[in-house]
């Protein structure tokens, strides 16, 4: 996908408003998840309004087979594949040892 599809993709307010719903809905899912990646982020777009889970969006629209006609499904699998990437920035550290 070029840098422009990528743009239009993330532009296109039906599949980002998709992608921003599963993320939500993973969050709830994910919440009660013991890996740090995981229910950081969950934490984060559940409990702070203004955490908008953009970060999908934008890796999403550059993953081979995603694009405006995606099933709920490709969107949901894609989602789940990233959680822990974009988790990453939202880990709460480690208590030291």
């Amino acid at each position: 996908m070029s840098y422009s599809e990528a743009n239009d993709l993330i532009n296109n307010a039906e599949w980002a408003g998709r992608v921003q719903v599963c993320a939500r809905e993973q969050a709830l899912i994910f919440s009660d998840d013991g890996r740090p990646e995981y229910y950081g982020l969950a934490y984060a777009i559940i409990s702070d309004p203004r955490t908008e889970p953009y970060d999908f969006c934008f890796l999403l629209a550059s993953q081979p087979g995603i694009s405006a006609e995606s099933t709920d499904g490709d969107i949901l699998a894609a989602v789940q594949a990233i959680w822990p990437k974009v988790g990453q920035a939202y880990a709460p550290e480690e208590a030291p040892a």
